[in-house]
């Protein structure tokens, strides 16, 4: 089926299907308008003549937010250790062809956070507490495609869930921090910020074979953990942590609500280390290696043989990237914690966000990155390793700076013992539009090579875009 027929093929019923079928989806972003409206009037009662921000329409686009400091509220609330943030990305993709079936889907996601410095709050020095909401609509193109690697990485299941509350510390010195609660891992294992320019689910966010092969908490999904990060100076950072690994926390209908503590299926052990070399302003080309790994104490079901069962399930991960060549680096007047030199200690203050509207911190130019994934065990690893290459050039487009440009292969292959599926290639290329500091619009392409490892499936054309607020 060509394109002008995809797309005549009843493609705006499609539209307002996916956009309206979830009302509660409609009615929480409907508060979240309303609260923003109505906040700036409730800081403006009580005082008097508060400074109104230039109505003009340069000046509404240049804010660090859509709904900007609610009169002085919001950085009041700041001030008293409050941080009230809010995001929404939406994922819109179709097939013109390949795949099992065509089709056109939405996919959007709502996060309400907050981050609380106990130290500004209540005099408790060094600790700080998060805590997220989220709301997951639409649906997920990758069903009907039927491939491996989810071409909407915003897309989850169900709707409202419950994510992070997070107890952290900051021993004296910001160099040693402890965290416990509710955590996620894939806040801090095994992600790169260059990873969230890309629309596919494979690589945006995590190495997505992790998730597969063992219970690794991250996206929506919180889990009991414990976790230390040791970051000395600068250049190197050491985290470590371990997780309750009962994957039924997993399950959609308990909306992150399950905080059952079951030890009988063991712990989610990870490591990891981080080498990052001229992060500053002043120096030469940005770059970062990361090692790491887990192990899984857990009883896992054989791929093909699901009556048999074998304890404990490992792998290991390496990630690299590397600025080739740089130009002007452009002045940064965003969140402090999202700088290129803030410090762990920092941004454990805030809450994780699985997609930021926010500019990053980075300089004109161009930059190379790799990542390997491996889990050896091929009885219970759907995916025995996964493989990722891009580049990602920063301001390619003359006076538009903040903009990027992406580029990526992945590669994964199944496991030998799942018989008619070797493995699934994905390419993608996509420009982000920063609008502004608050949102950004990026559309994509994606062309998948065997889709799911098989041969009886059409390779894919993927058309979408991405589009992100901060609020």
């Amino acid at each position: 089926m060509v394109f002008p027929m995809f797309v005549k093929d009843n493609i705006w019923i499609k539209v307002r299907r996916q956009l309206f079928r979830k009302k509660s989806a409609v009615l929480f972003c409907f508060a979240a308008a309303a609260f923003s409206a109505i906040a700036p009037v409730h800081a403006a009662v009580g005082q008097s003549a508060p400074v109104r921000e230039d109505p003009g329409f340069a000046s509404w686009l240049g804010r660090q937010s859509l709904t900007g400091d609610w009169g002085g509220l919001r950085s009041s609330f700041k001030d008293k250790g409050i941080d009230l943030s809010a995001n929404f990305t939406t994922d819109i993709a179709g097939n013109p062809s390949g795949g099992r079936e065509r089709d056109f889907t939405y996919a959007g996601f709502l996060q309400a956070s907050a981050g609380l410095d106990l130290e500004k709050l209540i005099s408790l020095k060094g600790w700080a507490l998060t805590i997220s909401n989220y709301l997951a609509s639409g649906n997920n193109l990758s069903n009907g495609l039927g491939n491996f690697f989810g071409v909407q990485e915003i897309y989850a299941p169900g709707e409202y869930y419950f994510g992070q509350l997070a107890l952290s510390y900051t021993l004296p010195g910001d160099k040693v921090i402890l965290e416990g609660g509710r955590l996620f891992a894939g806040d801090v294992f095994a992600t790169s910020p260059l990873w969230d320019y890309y629309m596919s689910g494979g690589i945006n966010g995590n190495l997505v074979s992790i998730s597969t092969n063992t219970f690794f908490p991250n996206f929506q999904i919180a889990t009991w953990g414990a976790r230390v990060t040791f970051e000395p100076d600068k250049e190197w950072k050491l985290s470590a942590a371990a997780y309750n690994a009962n994957p039924e926390v997993q399950e959609t209908f308990k909306h992150g609500l399950d905080f059952s503590f079951d030890t009988d299926h063991g712990c989610l052990g990870i490591a990891q280390l981080t080498y990052k070399h001229n992060q500053a302003h002043d120096e030469g080309l940005p770059g970062s290696v990361t090692a790491g790994g887990y192990y899984n104490s857990d009883k896992f079901s054989g791929v093909a043989d699901p009556t048999r069962t074998w304890r404990g399930n490992y792998g290991l991960y390496f990630m690299i990237d590397q600025m080739l060549f740089r130009g002007e680096w452009p002045e940064y007047n965003g969140p402090t914690h999202l700088n290129s030199q803030a410090k762990y200690s920092e941004k454990v203050k805030y809450p994780h966000y699985q997609q930021n509207a926010q500019f990053a911190d980075r300089p004109v130019g161009l930059t190379a990155w790799w990542a390997t994934y491996v889990a050896p065990k091929e009885e219970i690893n759907t995916e025995t390793y996964q493989l990722a290459g891009g580049l990602v050039y920063h301001g390619l487009i003359p006076g538009r700076e903040r903009d990027a440009t992406a580029f990526c292969v992945l590669y994964g292959n199944f496991s030998n013992k799942l018989s008619g599926q070797d493995a699934e290639t994905v390419i993608e290329l996509n420009h982000r539009f920063q609008l502004g500091p608050w949102c950004y619009v990026t559309p994509s392409v994606q062309y998948i090579f065997n889709p799911d490892g098989r041969h009886d499936i059409d390779d894919a054309l993927v058309l979408g875009a991405e589009a992100s607020i901060n609020f």
